[in-house]
């Protein structure tokens, strides 16, 4: 579930690409996503095993870490005013699957 946490983090990194410090913080930390993502996702199938009370935390597992893995779509370097136009798409779906994806995982620490 630490990693569910550490998605939603991410993802909610995007509410402070106004910022011009936080936006390079964010430059910095695209070449990281694409792992997170990764585990994130294979955090999510595996939490499916675990019983149904960690069905909600799979879910926003799978959802985090497929978003996540799309900004690698960012790192693509003839495109950038359609990266531009992307990023402003994802960025409004990012910050609420990131905060439901960081709740998940809080209630997800605290089951059994």
């Amino acid at each position: 579930m630490e990693f569910l946490l550490l998605g939603g983090m991410i993802l909610l990194m995007g509410v402070l690409n106004k910022i011009s410090i936080f936006k390079q913080a964010n430059k910095a930390l695209v070449g990281l996503k694409l792992p997170i993502g990764i585990v994130v996702f294979f955090v999510g199938i595996s939490s499916f095993t675990r019983g149904v009370g960690f069905i909600f935390p799979g879910i926003m597992g799978i959802i985090a870490g497929i978003f996540l893995i799309m900004d690698l779509l960012k790192l693509i370097p003839r495109a950038e005013d359609s990266v531009e136009r992307v990023d402003i798409a994802i960025t409004g779906f990012q910050i609420p699957i990131g905060l439901l994806t960081a709740i998940s995982a809080i209630i997800g620490l605290f089951m059994r």
